[in-house]
């Protein structure tokens, strides 16, 4: 029985239902800039994209979407910053996911947010509060080595 038919109400007129799918192939290019990002966090090195205007892009893209111009060159930013937004994982223990503008950044970037208490986790305090990257004792070159501690 049709789920129409379940619910009290008359069969769709003029509606006719296909079980299809769509195969396209796709090809993903990792951007330049960030094999190069990758690099320098094996150096505990943050790198931002700068624009031909002035924006410092973190983390760096190969195009600027402001003034859609060709990004070359990258620059070191951080590792002071602060929160511009944050949102909390239900898992157990909860975690947090901050957006943080490092000094030098013109964009926020998302990382956890270690070391707060549970109680602190939910407080729009957070917001706007300072933080620093805190990288990995030996970083490999991806996202997991750095996150973000409050103040110092």
């Amino acid at each position: 029985m049709s789920a129409a038919r379940e619910r009290n109400r008359e069969e769709p007129q003029d509606i006719e239902f296909v079980d299809a799918g769509w195969r396209v192939a796709q090809r993903y290019h990792a951007d330049p800039l960030l094999l190069r990002f990758f690099d320098g966090l094996k150096s505990k090195q943050l790198l931002a994209g700068k624009s031909p205007a002035g924006r410092a892009i973190f983390p760096p893209a190969s195009l600027c979407e402001v003034t859609y111009s060709e990004v070359t060159e990258l620059v070191p930013v951080g590792p002071r910053g602060v929160i511009r937004t944050f949102t909390v994982l239900p898992a157990d223990p909860p975690k947090v996911i901050v957006f943080v503008q490092l000094d030098g950044a013109d964009t926020a970037s998302a990382g956890y947010l270690r070391g707060v208490w549970e109680k602190d986790m939910y407080s729009l305090d957070l917001i706007g509060a300072p933080c620093i990257a805190v990288f990995a004792d030996e970083p490999v070159g991806d996202w997991s080595d750095f996150w973000f501690e409050l103040g110092k």
